[in-house]
């Protein structure tokens, strides 16, 4: 072979390796350039990438199992974190997220039993598997590229001059890595912090009674010995709430987005308008604000439990070691303890139910499909069967039993909690919205209805943001309705409207905030005031600028407002002791 010949073969095997390990620096900075939709960021030298060409290099046994199992985890790790990211807005969290892998293949397959059990292991091996095959062959080619260009392990020991220049090289590639990929962490230093996540104490917010020492409405004068200024002289176990009745309605994905997201906002703002219009001709005011959620593009019942709580939960295993605690205080808790019959209404939870969850929360009664709670034969939109207006009907079928005679909630303040769904990705399916309620039925009148369809899949869509818009037309519609129709013209309930968490993206905006909006309505302006001093804003419009307060500050917040200081009321009597409840 003449020398010319050998020098292309070189000079190509040159620009194959650097293209090799341009594609092993894609593979490890997947996180960083993908979330960014910014490719040219996979060009930044990595740490990793370095560490990947030493193990090629230095170690002996070929194809170099050391730098296979490193290129798995890299791809592994990198493409998982840049998914999170990208979608949910927070990193992968291995010890949180492997488990939910069983989620993902019920959300594709639907209710398939206890195949499930036996496809989510073999899922998981896998991706792992698949991993390792790329890694292998991906090392293999390198390795002889690398071997070609002459920077085989033997030519490093005979030819001491070339050691220089690659040790050179790598001091270089070192520098660049350090300098250039300053801006994200090593996938080691991610890992390690991953695996720690979580482990923090729960902050104690409020004191539980002993058990026993439930608090009714009759011994609310015990208790307060307080009452407002404007009303008879009658005390109350929540001088802040009056002990109305509280209607809680969370609604999915219901995000920052569609006000500050200019195309969203043009498309939604009609539909709010809409339904300030409706409530304020039904006697309503409303005061409006942010929170910002600890999570986004899903993972509902941790933005739930952080809500609930005033406690930061924004992994699963934090969510698990939350249910486990037998004296942490939750807002339901806390209101069944003043009396309250509180209800949880969850249309979504269709696979099952997390242990203790109910309990831990201290829920009067539950409503949930899984444990056939609802009579629902209809289609299914999205993401589950049972939409919004029939959780709405019936739940109100169940409290006309509960608060009739002899029921449960008979003579009882309410506390509901209305977690809706049908705003869920993949905004593909849309229910229509019945005027008349009453011709819901079992659900099975939408097989005859039209529904409204969008190209959008789960993880992607052509039509994402005209999906996600006409979810939420269809669910501002469902609670303009239960309200204007089912709450009598006298009543003066508190509503509680607030989002969950912001939509996937790219229908929430790059680097946005992860805020949701939060509404407290009533017919009654006094109810509003206090919300007002904790710093919501008068109008149906949250207007807030960020930074906005974290979502676990409502908790607190509430029991602010709930339990204000007794020198806010006038006393009656002698002054009351101070309760530490």
């Amino acid at each position: 072979m003449s020398l010319p010949s050998l020098r292309i073969r070189r000079r190509s095997a040159v620009v194959g390796a650097l293209l090799a390990l341009l594609g092993v620096n894609a593979s490890f900075s997947v996180h960083v350039w993908f979330p960014a939709d910014n490719a040219f960021l996979m060009l930044i030298p990595r740490v990793e990438t370095l560490i990947y060409a030493l193990l090629v290099l230095v170690v002996v046994v070929f194809p170099g199992v050391a730098a296979v199992l490193w290129l798995s985890f890299g791809v592994v790790y990198s493409g998982a974190e840049a998914f999170f990211l990208y979608i949910y807005g927070r990193g992968f969290v291995p010890a949180a997220d492997i488990p939910m892998v069983r989620g993902g293949l019920l959300l594709l397959f639907g209710e398939i039993g206890p195949l499930v059990e036996a496809l989510t292991p073999v899922t998981i091996i896998l991706i792992g598997a698949s991993a390792a095959a790329v890694s292998w062959f991906w090392t293999r080619l390198t390795a002889q590229l690398l071997r070609a260009c002459g920077l085989s392990t033997v030519r490093l020991r005979k030819v001491p001059h070339r050691a220089f220049f690659v040790g050179a090289g790598v001091v270089l590639l070192a520098l660049g890595a350090m300098v250039f990929g300053a801006g994200s962490p090593p996938l080691a230093i991610l890992a390690a912090r991953a695996v720690g996540v979580g482990g923090h104490e729960f902050r104690v917010l409020y004191e539980l009674p002993p058990e026993g020492d439930d608090v009714g409405q009759a011994d609310a004068a015990e208790l307060t010995g307080v009452s407002t200024v404007d009303d008879p002289p009658i005390s109350y176990v929540f001088p802040g709430l009056r002990d109305r009745d509280i209607h809680h309605i969370v609604i999915e994905s219901y995000g920052y987005a569609v006000f500050s997201r200019p195309e969203l906002n043009e498309m939604y703002r009609p539909i709010h308008q809409e339904l300030e219009r409706s409530l304020s001709e039904a006697g309503y005011q409303a005061v409006s604000g942010y929170l910002l959620s600890p999570v986004a593009g899903g993972f509902s019942w941790l933005a739930e439990a952080t809500l609930m709580t005033g406690q930061l939960i924004n992994t699963q295993p934090a969510f698990l070691r939350l249910i486990e605690q037998e004296d942490l205080p939750s807002l339901p808790s806390v209101l069944q303890d003043g009396g309250y019959h509180t209800l949880m209404v969850r249309p979504g939870t269709v696979h099952g139910r997390w242990n203790n969850e109910a309990d831990f929360y201290g829920y009067s009664d539950t409503m949930i499909p899984y444990d056939g709670d609802f009579t629902y034969r209809g289609p299914g939109f999205s993401y589950v069967p049972v939409t919004d207006q029939f959780a709405f009907w019936s739940a109100h079928q169940r409290l006309q039993k509960t608060q009739g005679t002899g029921g449960p909630a008979n003579g009882r303040p309410l506390y509901v909690n209305y977690q809706l769904v049908s705003s869920h990705t993949p905004f593909n399916r849309i229910p229509p919205y019945l005027e008349n309620w009453e011709e819901l039925g079992d659900g099975t009148i939408y097989r005859e209805l039209e529904v409204r369809t969008f190209d959008n899949t789960w993880g992607r869509g052509n039509e994402l943001d005209e999906g996600y818009i006409a979810a939420l037309d269809y669910v501002m519609a469902v609670i303009q309705g239960y309200i204007t129709q089912f709450f009598p013209k006298d009543d003066n309930s508190l509503i509680l409207i607030t989002g969950d968490h912001q939509p996937q993206r790219p229908i929430r905006e790059r680097d946005a905030h992860l805020s949701v909006p939060i509404h407290v309505l009533s017919r009654d302006p006094a109810l509003l005031e206090p919300w007002l001093e904790q710093g919501l804003q008068p109008g149906f419009v949250p207007r807030q600028a960020p930074p906005h307060p974290h979502m676990t500050s409502f908790f607190p917040r509430f029991l602010e407002v709930a339990r204000p200081e007794p020198k806010q009321h006038e006393a009656v009597g002698s002054e009351p002791e101070p309760q530490d409840r």
